[in-house]
């Protein structure tokens, strides 16, 4: 006969951006005949989530909701803290699998409470305390996750300098935390697909070198930087344009912005879109401007697509981004630092052509969604194992 399928729960606040498409490539990646999952998540940062509901349930996974907020709320967390807790207690788990700082959290705390002999994972995407907020909120976060690490069977992190940093922090002891390098869809993203027609579309010459970023308009991106450098860099190399694809709440500040620079046309916010690989394969250079990162999916997809690449040097970038082997690094919270970088970039294509090569071959080899899925699966069966053991 054949083994009972390991149940898995993840929870998820963060129902956006990449761990949004981190759930999903998981609950729709793992084989069925041998994962039987539930996704306990919350709509309450993005109710747009509900289509994957669906998505997640037409595919035989179980979705239970727990409204959950990103802020911190005492009466809204408490209340998310006892539903996920009598959740736990009614619904036996081989793994409970928490996702992000709230999910994380509650999540991890409701388990324990509940009693359940589940595996406890946390995969933080990021932790809280690198976050641009004041030195006692930070502090208050980095002591909250040394207090959750302590009920926390294993830390799965994105990429080593994440689990760097959280073994130099104390968040874990090194034996109970281990990297699974996320991974992208390279049938997706692939070098090819047609430019011209979103060159046109968008009124950009070809005689201009195309700058871009993807991500969504919140202070963690870091676009403001590259507002003030693409001045700078268009003060120096006239025909250069830049764009952003992406929205979020910082959206009119990053065009007001961009009115007072004089920047007009050469800086256009594209809003949200449904064909990022052709936006990645129009560029001839993309940057990630980011202060703080866990491992993102718009990096690995513009390595795969094959785009040369500025990135900031923080954790999760450095892992992927070599200095003049697979891309240019700048300093973060440096619009100076970062046009540099991008002059740099665009003064050496055929550099930056190499290392864009160097970087494709670096994903198809150790960042591809299905040695992300099979990694995972791994750790999940040795993580039940040593638990019966």
């Amino acid at each position: 006969m054949a083994p009972e399928p390991i149940r898995i729960a993840h929870v998820l606040e963060a129902t956006a951006g990449g761990t949004r498409q981190y759930l999903m490539d998981v609950c729709l990646g793992l084989p069925g005949e041998r994962f039987a999952q539930t996704a306990v998540v919350s709509c309450e940062r993005s109710p747009a989530f509900r289509n994957d509901i669906e998505t997640l349930q037409q595919a035989g996974v179980a979705v239970h909701e727990v409204p959950m907020t990103r802020e911190v709320s005492p009466l809204r967390d408490l209340r998310a803290l006892l539903a996920l807790r009598r959740y736990f207690r009614a619904h036996q788990f081989d793994i409970i699998h928490c996702h992000s700082s709230k999910a994380g959290m509650l999540g991890r705390i409701a388990a324990w409470l509940a009693r359940s002999r589940a595996v406890r994972i946390y995969s933080p995407h990021a932790f809280a305390f690198q976050m641009d907020e004041g030195w006692l909120r930070r502090a208050t976060y980095r002591f909250l996750e040394w207090g959750a690490g302590r009920i926390t069977h294993l830390l799965i992190c994105m990429a080593p300098s994440e689990r760097e940093l959280a073994v130099r922090a104390r968040i874990i002891a090194p034996g109970r935390a281990l990297v699974v390098p996320t991974g992208v869809d390279v049938r997706r993203f692939h070098p090819g697909a047609d430019c011209s027609a979103l060159r046109e579309e968008l009124g950009i010459s070809r005689q201009h070198r195309l700058v871009g970023a993807v991500g969504s308009l919140v202070p963690q991106k870091g676009h403001r930087f590259l507002v003030e450098a693409a001045a700078m860099v268009i003060e120096q190399m006239p025909h250069t344009s830049f764009i952003i694809a992406g929205d979020g709440p910082l959206r009119d500040e990053l065009q007001a912005r961009v009115a007072e620079l004089g920047l007009g046309r050469r800086f256009q916010l594209l809003g949200m879109r449904d064909d990022v690989p052709r936006v990645l394969s129009s560029l001839d250079l993309f940057v990630m401007p980011s202060l703080w990162e866990g491992l993102p999916y718009a990096l690995l997809e513009a390595m795969a697509v094959g785009v040369p690449v500025v990135a900031t040097r923080i954790p999760g970038l450095v892992d992927l981004v070599e200095q003049a082997r697979t891309g240019w690094l700048a300093p973060a919270r440096s619009a100076e630092g970062l046009a540099e970088a991008i002059l740099r970039a665009l003064n050496d294509p055929g550099l930056s052509a190499m290392m864009a090569e160097t970087a494709r071959a670096r994903i198809l080899a150790e960042h591809t969604r299905e040695r992300m899925l099979e990694q995972l699966a791994a750790v999940y069966q040795r993580a039940v194992e040593e638990r019966a053991q």
